[in-house]
């Protein structure tokens, strides 16, 4: 006959409840490692609070930008020489987009006062700040075209619009096409200048313009 085995009380109360229920359990868990897991509490809550603080952070600085840009626009719109006063408050903006089209606006001020190396330093800049194929690096890269042909060096000034059409975005690319053309026209290249057009006839013939394009093709061919 088997031996029956006997159990203590005590041995009993030492072996855990095969029948404890989840509560039961995650509070048996809890007090044996309170330290644990309130360290662990601890440390979720101020990781979630610190994304929070600098997501704020961020998000109040890009208001603060966004201000000072609109600031310059403002400037620009009411102000016969706003050169001075639109530096100083480029230089309270931080780095971003806003910066970058700040530096924009200002570059072009210096392009319209015929300051082209003040103007190509800032395109410079931006393109430097901005990724290919974001807005600012091809309002940059055509700024530094115009710059440059303003000073009669059309090489570089068509490599710079062929980059911003090569770039194959969403950027409206009628005028660059058409600024691309006049370079050609001006570095006495006229086949280079014709292949343009007509490039542009078949790429954009509901425009508006295209008459104009017609009419130009027409001269060149004469």
């Amino acid at each position: 006959m088997a031996k029956r085995l006997k159990v203590s009380r005590k041995h009993l109360l030492k072996d855990p409840d095969q029948f404890l229920s989840a509560s039961e359990k995650a509070m048996i868990f809890f007090l044996e490692n309170r330290t644990a897991v309130i360290g662990g509490i601890v440390s979720i809550i101020v990781a979630g609070s610190s994304f929070l603080g600098f997501k704020y952070y961020q998000e109040a600085q890009a208001m603060k930008n966004e201000a000072f840009y609109f600031e310059m626009v403002k400037l620009v719109d009411n102000t016969s020489d706003p050169v001075s006063e639109a530096q100083l408050i480029l230089e309270k903006i931080g780095d971003g987009f806003q910066k970058e089209r700040a530096s924009l606006l200002l570059g072009d001020i210096h392009f319209q006062n015929q300051e082209n190396d003040k103007a190509e330093a800032l395109y410079s800049t931006v393109m430097s700040n901005s990724s290919k194929g974001q807005i600012n690096h091809q309002l940059a890269q055509i700024g530094l075209a115009h710059s440059y042909q303003a000073k009669k060096d059309y090489k570089r000034a068509i490599g710079l619009f062929k980059s911003v059409i090569e770039a194959n975005s969403s950027f409206p690319l009628f005028q660059v096409y058409l600024s691309l053309s006049r370079c050609h026209e001006l570095n006495n290249d006229v086949s280079n200048a014709l292949l343009v057009l007509r490039e542009m006839r078949m790429k954009f013939p509901e425009e508006p313009q295209v008459d104009k394009i017609e009419s130009r093709i027409k001269q060149l061919s004469a």
